[in-house]
């Protein structure tokens, strides 16, 4: 009866380490997030219009501490004219977000060309990179 009552606790305590150990793994699994779109509200700008952007992110949970950078646009003096960081704390399925960028002037004097520009957008989490994509605007005077 004794070695009956051992074997069902040894049992019992493989049994409840395997459901603690599968209940800890779903509870701090990481969360897949992605940025799945990046668009613009026109394909072609001109100098001092305002640019409206749409970022989607598509997570499968919930992620604090979470941001997007984007940066782009850089004129022909090395200067990054699109440089902005954006909280993004995700919930799960599709998150969007959006950002109204206020164009510099395009001119030879300003150093910012007519021309293709790319802007990349990051999405982070505690300065480690998790998702990017890059996209390009037109730019005229």
């Amino acid at each position: 009866m004794q070695k009956n009552s051992l074997i069902f606790t040894a049992v019992l305590v493989v049994v409840l380490i395997a459901v603690s150990a599968t209940a800890c793994t779903s509870l701090f699994k990481p969360t897949n997030a992605e940025v799945t779109s990046v668009t613009t509200d026109k394909d072609l700008y001109h100098s001092n219009e305002v640019m409206m952007m749409k970022i989607l992110v598509n997570s499968s949970g919930y992620t604090n501490d979470t941001s997007l950078n984007l940066e782009g646009i850089t004129d022909k003096f090395g200067q990054t004219r699109l440089s902005h960081v954006m909280p993004a704390n995700l919930t799960p399925g599709p998150n969007v977000f959006l950002y109204d960028f206020h164009l510099p002037t395009c001119s030879k004097f300003s150093g910012l060309d007519p021309g293709t520009y790319p802007i990349d957008v990051t999405l982070e989490k505690n300065g480690t990179v998790i998702s990017n994509m890059s996209i390009t605007v037109n730019l005229e005077q």
